[in-house]
């Protein structure tokens, strides 16, 4: 899971990162509100871990605000030193999923990050060719990446589409016949056995592998 850490304390936003690190969360880390606005809408982290005073409490319940307006689903945690029951009278508070005191165990922070981790987690790309071998058909969103430096399926995203990368442009259908053709080599079927369902002009498809089909 991607989580924002924001904190202007650089030597606790190394230590945060470094343990999340650890813990196998991939961490994006800023120093100021700015870098963290412009984070946050670049990379869609799922979640963000941020400091109440960064560096004035004005400025934390403004980029809480900012982080949920860029998208509404994104999970923050906030890391407060002050009295929480007066955060708890803020407005900001309804938009904030937990409140950690400084100070407090690390462990309370990785605790909260692995059980919302678990509550949001996907089934992986594998899973898809389980289900084909048990069913023979299997039908999923996926969104595909076109000018990538090699071909490759990336995984499943936390929206549960898997992502894929192809070398070709979106040009005269050339990036779906080169998706189709990794698609057909991931799954060990035929080219035929790969369709696209919806979305052949967008990134995002809806696409139907089957092993009955095997040339």
């Amino acid at each position: 899971m991607k989580v924002l850490l924001a904190d202007d304390d650089r030597d606790q936003l190394t230590v945060r990162s470094m343990l999340l690190a650890r813990s196998g969360f991939e961490t994006l880390e800023a120093t100021d509100r700015n870098a963290a606005v412009e984070i946050a809408a670049a990379e869609k982290p799922q979640c963000a871990v941020i400091d109440l005073r960064f560096p004035t409490e004005e400025i934390g319940l403004r980029l809480i605000r900012e982080l949920k307006g860029i998208d509404s689903n994104m999970h923050v945690f906030v890391l407060t030193g002050g009295d929480p029951e007066r955060f708890a009278r803020r407005p900001e508070r309804k938009l904030v999923d937990q409140v950690i005191i400084k100070g407090s165990a690390a462990s309370r922070l990785l605790q909260e990050l692995r059980s919302l981790a678990a509550s949001e987690a996907v089934p992986d790309a594998k899973f898809l060719r389980g289900v084909l071998q048990q069913e023979g058909t299997v039908v999923f969103n996926l969104k595909v990446i076109p000018r990538a430096a090699k071909n490759e399926i990336v995984g499943m995203g936390m929206d549960g589409a898997l992502k894929a990368k192809v070398t070709a442009v979106p040009e005269k259908g050339r990036a779906n016949e080169e998706l189709c053709v990794l698609l057909a080599s991931y799954f060990g079927v035929g080219r035929r056995g790969v369709e696209i369902l919806s979305g052949e002009n967008s990134q995002h498809k809806r696409v139907r592998v089957s092993r009955l089909i095997t040339a």
